[in-house]
């Protein structure tokens, strides 16, 4: 009688095995996340194409709103002069150190005296704008240059020659002011004399028509992308309310 013998546990064969030592096939990454930025991509040109009467109404609308706002705005032009302020030594007890360093302190003073009625008055009355000088103070700046003794002062008017008339005139009355201050019999006089004459000016410093329509240009953007954020979530509440 043949006995059959079952194999032993050792003998079975390695083959019959799983082989995945955990070298196997590599997982690929989720095909939806690789996908989601196609996807949101492709959700917002759908949805810019579906509403794209809107962005064009809209950007219509703000480039022509700027375009308009530019014709209706009064030009403002503007241009400076430069004062120089000197000292002069009448005196051998002062030297030329002590005339300089007495107008450094001053200056200052000069400069800020270019905005005031003192100077402004005299100025109107000289180029003949017809004007009070509460009404041209916002148009007139004045400041020190650093470091030197030149008071630059701008003046912005609605025609380019109104604004070189004006700037030439507050020079003038400017130096007048500042030779005034100055006592007769002092030891230091002061003088100011014109060293950049104001230009009539030919182009506008505003309005600008190109900033006038990249701010209308953002503002019919945003206006585009609040309407239709409005509309989808219209659109959605029906459907989530199911």
């Amino acid at each position: 009688m043949t006995t059959i013998r079952e194999p032993a546990a050792s003998e079975v064969p390695l083959n019959d095995h799983p082989t995945d030592h955990g070298h196997g096939p590599a997982r690929s990454g989720s095909p939806s996340h690789a996908s989601s930025g196609d996807a949101t991509l492709r959700d917002v040109l759908q949805i810019i194409r579906r509403n794209w009467l809107i962005v064009v109404a809209a950007l219509t609308a703000a480039l022509v709103g700027g375009w308009a706002i530019t014709q209706v705005t009064p030009p403002t032009y503007e241009t400076q002069a430069a004062v120089l302020v000197s000292p002069a030594v009448s005196g051998d007890a002062v030297t030329m150190a002590q005339a300089s360093s007495f107008v450094s302190n001053q200056v200052a003073t000069y400069a800020a005296l270019a905005e005031t009625p003192a100077v402004l008055d005299p100025a109107l009355e000289l180029s003949g704008a017809g004007l009070a000088s509460t009404e041209v103070v916002d148009a007139v700046t004045s400041e020190l240059v650093p470091q030197t003794s030149i008071i630059r002062v701008t003046v912005e008017g609605s025609s380019g020659q109104e604004a070189a008339e004006l700037a030439n005139a507050i020079a003038t009355t400017l130096i007048d002011q500042i030779e005034q201050q100055t006592p007769a019999d002092g030891a230091v006089q002061v003088s100011g004399s014109v060293v950049e004459s104001p230009i009539v000016p030919t182009t506008p410093v505003s309005p600008i028509l190109l900033v006038n329509l990249a701010i209308a240009l953002t503002i019919g953007l945003l206006v585009a992308f609040v309407t239709i954020v409005f509309r989808q979530a219209l659109a959605a509440g029906p459907s989530r309310s199911r």
